[in-house]
């Protein structure tokens, strides 16, 4: 296992120009899938899970699974608690053993997320964890999207105490095409303004130029799901289509093959591939 904290490893990512890819999981080969390229791409990896899959498999089993892959990895590999729907969920995660969490804002005021948000950092450093922050909400079907005012963000952030924060700039939460216009004069802008390590959610949806171009501007952590996801029941629909394969290992062992050959190319577009050396 090569250790690292994952707070300096987004800065890291930041302050060379790369950023590092945060793949979901949702069962043992979308997992297994994610250890492999970064394996073989040398490069540091972060393993979601988000809330939403814990409720379906279970928070303790997703995690106990992304704790054997990462003690048997040679390369970096991050266990993050993606959209943590409360204060109480996310700091059940980090008491679980995640390596990082995300705690969505909901309703609340900027100013009493940052009130929340720094209680959570506070618990999770103790840990030798981190936070990620949205002050900026990427859409998503339950919540629509919202920017603040830039001039705001770096008191908010700095109260806050968190590690990383998300921005939002034109993406989309569970895009299947992409077509997502970013808006690359904002997040030119907002890091200008914000030193931390910045989030793209909904990176589904982003052309790989408009990709490569945010990493450039200051993006150190690109969200990936949806895409992968697609690929992974893809491989498996054609498996299925031989109707002498009945064995699961067969047709889910066909998907984890294609989608760890995705992220290996999302690891190259992004510029992590080698950093782990």
């Amino acid at each position: 296992m090569t250790t690292a904290a994952p707070a300096e490893l987004l800065r890291q990512a930041r302050h060379n120009g790369y950023a590092i890819g945060a793949f979901n999981a949702v069962n043992l080969e979308t997992a297994q899938a994610i250890v492999a390229a970064a394996e073989a791409e040398r490069a540091p990896v972060i393993l979601q899970v988000s809330e939403n899959a814990a409720r379906y498999a279970g928070l303790q089993p997703l995690l106990a699974l992304g704790q054997s892959l990462k003690a048997a990895a040679a390369v970096p590999v991050v266990l993050h608690f993606d959209h943590a729907e409360s204060f109480e969920s996310a700091v059940a995660a980090l008491e679980a053993g995640f390596d990082s969490v995300m705690l969505e804002s909901g309703d609340l005021r900027p100013e009493e997320y940052a009130r929340r948000l720094r209680r959570l950092a506070d618990s999770a450093h103790d840990r030798g964890a981190s936070v990620e922050g949205e002050f900026e909400i990427v859409s998503k079907a339950s919540r629509e999207g919202k920017g603040l005012p830039l001039e705001a963000l770096p008191g908010l952030i700095a109260a806050a105490g968190c590690d990383t924060v998300c921005v939002a700039i034109g993406s989309e939460h569970k895009m299947r095409a992409k077509t997502a216009g970013l808006d690359l004069v904002r997040l030119e802008r907002i890091a200008e303004l914000v030193p931390q390590p910045l989030v793209l959610h909904g990176s589904s949806g982003v052309k790989e130029d408009d990709l490569r171009r945010c990493v450039r501007l200051g993006i150190a952590k690109v969200n990936l799901a949806t895409e992968l996801m697609s690929v992974f029941t893809t491989a498996v629909r054609t498996a299925l289509a031989d109707d002498a394969v009945n064995d699961p290992r067969r047709y889910l062992g066909a998907a984890r093959d294609a989608m760890t050959a995705r992220v290996r190319a999302y690891i190259r577009l992004l510029g992590s591939a080698g950093r782990a050396d």
